[in-house]
């Protein structure tokens, strides 16, 4: 309750809008100019890192092109073209002293993996990664990943070349070279505060990094956690010799490193070079800090400004304020008015002010003026309502007499109508019985001649099955006749048949007689030598004609031996088919017994329909004179139910008619209630509007 009564200083609630418009404002701006700075500077950034990146990585490159023309000066010797490779390995030896301070030692290393130290060492090599490089795969220099040397517990690493004289590959030599060196020159590698590079081996074991403990004991594709898969797959790219660039988790905080990344050519090692998001974003940040300073002395500055403003403004108004509580308070003195000179909105608002308290005045006056007319008026309006009231008082007491009288009339009008209700109600059920009971006759008379129809149609349909079953028994009867005859006909052909086979049967021997015959013929031709010629040729002829009729003889062997098959087949069919029409006789015979059966039923079932229907319709004329009286019975019923209904509606419109009147009495003398309260709410509200105007001083 205190704080919707406490007072707002107007000052105040501009100054505090004007300084969260430009709070807001400054916010939206630093945001865009901070987010467009770090892009810019990230950009530039990444270019310059990546630049940084390639550039370190030829710088390193360079140095091991060094180390190959070192190990070139072996190769471009003159001894070598002795193919001698005992003399070239004392020349090495020899020259211990003279090879370049950058290498440790010096190695021949023969095709079979046997390596000759120039300190007059052997050791074997078949298991060094360079040997493989050279002498299997075909290289022809290389660069080997770093190990620890076991003698000197330093790591270390070897570049080799092939020794190839007049197309004769004799040998590899091979150069021992510190890692501290390719270390000292990545570790010396930093750009600002946390800009520095680092190198993995082609296995992604970390050859320099600037984390101590690192260096040759971690392997960021193997040892790395999940926590770091974005280092383990820079990783995976750098040793697939890739170029790019990327985000990861810093190994020792929870800080971005922004981390682009290069191939060292001739090595199979790669550099990559970090920046933290810090030092990357720095400027940025810094940007931040000075527009926020700047806008902090900038608000501060302003808000001055504005309240100094404001207060030289909006200071009149206190005195528009004072006198509005003088007229407000005490006895209302309207004739009061403003004086202020201000040529502005505020004096606008004062000389408004001072118009509407003129005419506030001039209103109260007539007011005045009018409040002895409105106390008359109250008191005439309250004589007459309680006039009123008497006389309606006295309606009500009318109205009451007479609604008690009719009354009476219409209870013994509803005892009348209800007598005659029940009568009608009677014999309105006794219709409906007699007419129940003429259209129950009426539907059996219809149901019985329908009856007689059926039974006619199923009369007429058994003696048309029984001329039915007469043809059919006659068609079966002929049809077992003429089956006979066909049995008689295939027994016949199948003796037929038979006696063609043995007459094909003689054929057939006759026909190897005969090829017998001609065999003796052509034997006693030869016999008979030149003379035996001519019937040497027809016992020929009469040998392949025999041939033939045995050919023919046996394919009509076969088609009879088919045909008889057939035949038997076909009488075999024919005596079921003699079976069936048997069968079909028998049970035409019993079926047309039963139709018989049925016509005669049938028969006396129509004679039994005849007399029920006549006794039906000697029942439906009593009923129709028992329906006639009671419909007359009816109407004399209804006339006497129409009377009573005329004369109860008019005393119900009676009825009706008085409750209006007392309703409408209700109405009235609830309305002469109101008017004698609202005639005295009138008294005293004029009272109040008394006390109210005699306040005001005009």
């Amino acid at each position: 309750m205190k704080n919707s009564n406490r007072k707002t200083s107007l000052i105040g609630v501009l100054i505090a809008t004007i300084a969260l418009v430009f709070i807001v404002l400054t916010a939206g701006q630093l945001f865009m100019v901070t987010n467009y700075s770090n892009k810019s500077t990230g950009k530039s950034y990444g270019e310059n890192c990546t630049e940084i990146t390639q550039a370190y990585s030829m710088m390193l490159t360079n140095r091991l092109n060094m180390y190959i023309r070192e190990i070139r000066t072996y190769v471009d010797a003159d001894i070598v073209q002795s193919l001698d490779n005992d003399k070239i390995i004392a020349w090495m030896c020899a020259r211990n002293e003279r090879k370049s301070s950058n290498i440790d030692a010096m190695y021949f290393v023969t095709l079979d993996g046997t390596a000759y130290r120039d300190d007059g060492t052997i050791a074997d090599f078949r298991n060094e990664e360079f040997y493989k490089a050279i002498a299997i795969d075909g290289s022809y220099q290389y660069v080997s990943n770093p190990k620890m040397d076991e003698v000197i517990k330093k790591p270390i690493f070897y570049v080799a070349h092939v020794l190839i004289v007049n197309g004769k590959k004799l040998g590899i030599f091979a150069g021992v070279y510190p890692l501290s060196t390719m270390q000292k020159m990545v570790s010396d590698i930093q750009l600002g505060e946390t800009g520095n590079a680092w190198m993995l081996d082609g296995n992604g074991t970390v050859i320099s990094y600037p984390e101590y403990g690192y260096s040759m004991k971690k392997n960021f594709i193997a040892d790395l956690s999940n926590d770091h898969a974005d280092l383990k797959q820079i990783a995976q790219n750098m040793t697939a010799r890739k170029i790019g660039s990327g985000w990861i988790k810093s190994l020792t905080s929870d800080e971005r490193l922004f981390v682009t990344y290069a191939p060292v050519h001739n090595a199979p090692w790669s550099i990559g070079f970090n920046i933290s998001e810090s030092q990357i974003y720095s400027a940025g940040h810094s940007i931040r800090k000075i527009m926020l300073i700047s806008f902090g002395v900038i608000v501060v500055v302003l808000l001055l400004i504005t309240g100094l403003l404001l207060f030289s403004l909006l200071h009149p108004l206190k005195k528009v304020e004072q006198t509005i509580n003088e007229i407000a308070s005490g006895n209302a003195n309207l004739t009061k008015r403003i004086s202020i000179s201000s040529n502005n909105e505020i004096g606008a608002i004062v000389v408004g002010f001072n118009r509407f308290t003129e005419k506030l005045q001039s209103i109260v006056s007539e007011l005045k003026k009018s409040q002895i007319t409105l106390s008359s008026a109250g008191d005439i309006l309250a004589k007459t309502t309680e006039a009123s009231a008497d006389a309606i008082e006295n309606i009500k007491d009318s109205i009451i007499e007479t609604t008690s009288g009719i009354q009476e009339q219409t209870d013994g009008i509803n005892e009348t109508s209800t007598a005659v209700n029940e009568i009608a109600s009677n014999i309105t059920s006794l219709e409906k019985m007699i007419t129940n009971q003429v259209a129950g006759v009426t539907e059996a008379s219809s149901a019985v001649e329908q009856m007689i129809g059926n039974i006619d149609s199923v009369t007429n349909t058994v003696e048309k099955m029984v001329g039915s079953f007469n043809i059919l028994s006659e068609s079966a009867r002929d049809g077992y006749q003429k089956q006979s005859g066909v049995n008689e006909m295939l027994l016949k052909i199948e003796s037929d048949s038979k006696l063609l086979l043995e007459a094909n049967q003689v054929i057939a021997n006759i026909a190897r007689q005969t090829n017998l015959l001609a065999m003796n013929a052509a034997i006693e031709a030869a016999h008979a030598g030149e003379a035996g010629k001519g019937f040497s040729v027809v016992s020929d002829e009469i040998r392949k004609l025999s041939e033939n009729s045995t050919i023919q003889s046996s394919t009509i062997g076969e088609r009879l031996e088919h045909i008889r098959a057939s035949i038997e087949e076909v009488v075999a069919a024919s005596k079921q088919s003699s079976e069936a029409f048997s069968t079909v006789e028998n049970g035409i015979k019993n079926t047309d017994e039963l139709v018989q059966l049925i016509q005669n039923a049938m028969a006396e079932q129509k004679v039994g329909s005849s007399q029920i229907i006549e006794a039906l319709r000697d029942m439906n004329d009593s009923s129709s004179e028992v329906s006639s009286a009671s419909k007359e019975m009816a109407q004399g019923n209804q006339l006497i139910l129409e009377q009573v209904e005329r004369l109860k509606s008019s005393a119900d419109r009676m009825q009706a008619f008085i409750n209006l009147m007392d309703s409408n009495t209700k109405q009235i003398d609830k309305s002469s209630s109101e008017l004698i309260d609202i005639a005295t709410k009138v008294g005293e509200t004029i009272g109040q509007i008394s006390s109210q105007i005699d306040q005001f001083e005009v």
